[in-house]
């Protein structure tokens, strides 16, 4: 268990809990539990830790994240990867996380979550009051496009500025609808986007949203769509019946989501049941933690050498 794989211990109390409460769970069942303070790396059948490695960006835990990925699979050994909920939006206290081995990406790592049933859709939908929504045909609304973070892993080394500017030239060759921004909220710097403020920008009907004065649910409201590369962010726009358009297979929505922007007028809908109870049993509580529920779910896989 890699505690050091958190940047700020002391801050991040929230991250602190959900690693004892898995370690609690592997010792109620019998097995053997090694907790890492500091930033080394020490060969296991199962490193776990918070998130993945980022690109370009981080400190000490970035670089121990880098070397725990790197080294367990040279070993043939597995890593746990704790990411957030894609209820967040929803969900301020990370009341469930995502967990899933060896990465982070919804097309590549295991969830050990496929063809699942209601069960934990049920739970989540009742804890957060999330629901599938009807689907939406918003005939004179606007194209919310939602930013990610520099140096996120979700980019997968793109740059979201460059992303942005060639969507926008993409939706501009098929639509003049209005066409919404909205930077992710945990970084992002206004001044990134200040080519879509001001009066070029409203002569073509772009608006930047400031994400510190709004929510995702109320930028969701009247959408005819929404566009991303690869966010957890397409679960809510999903979720609410809004369409829509994917560029990355590794995204959580890929399954229900359409992926040419050329269709963005007439975007297909899909049927969202069984999509949305196997991501929903990819999220667990604290308590699914101490209880080992996630570990002996994970248990079968851990069986399997990793292969590069």
């Amino acid at each position: 268990m890699y505690f050091s794989s958190v940047a700020n211990v002391r801050k991040h109390t929230r991250k602190i809990e959900c690693l004892e409460s898995f370690a609690q769970g592997v010792r109620a069942t019998g097995h053997s539990v090694v907790t890492e303070w500091d930033h080394r790396y020490t060969p296991s059948r199962l490193a776990v830790m918070l998130g993945w490695a980022t690109t370009n960006t981080g400190g000490r835990n970035i670089v121990l994240r880098k070397q725990i990925i790197a080294d367990q699979r040279r070993l043939g050994n597995h890593t746990m990867c704790i990411d957030a909920s894609c209820w967040k939006y929803l969900d301020d206290q990370g009341s469930y996380l995502r967990y899933s081995l060896n990465g982070p990406f919804y097309d590549r790592a295991e969830y050990a979550n496929r063809n699942s049933t209601a069960d934990k859709w049920q739970e989540i939908s009742g804890a957060l009051g999330v629901t599938l929504q009807a689907p939406q045909h918003n005939a004179n609304g606007h194209i919310l496009i939602c930013m990610q973070r520099d140096g996120g892993f979700a980019m997968k080394t793109l740059s979201p500025v460059d992303w942005l500017q060639n969507k926008i030239h993409e939706i501009r060759s098929v639509t003049q609808r209005a066409i919404h921004i909205r930077p992710h909220p945990g970084k992002y710097n206004m001044q990134d986007f200040v080519a879509y403020s001001g009066r070029d920008a409203k002569r073509q009907s772009i608006t930047l949203i400031d994400p510190s004065r709004s929510r995702l649910v109320d930028n969701l409201q009247n959408a005819h769509s929404a566009v991303f590369f690869n966010s957890s962010s397409s679960v809510a726009a999903a979720c609410a019946g809004i369409p829509v358009f994917v560029d990355d297979s590794s995204c959580v929505a890929w399954q229900v989501a359409n992926h040419d922007i050329a269709r963005i007028e007439t975007p297909a809908e899909f049927s969202r049941e069984q999509w949305i109870y196997d991501l929903a049993a990819a999220h667990w509580s604290d308590t699914d933690a101490r209880q080992g529920r996630i570990y002996q779910k994970f248990l079968p896989y851990l069986t399997a050498t990793v292969t590069s």
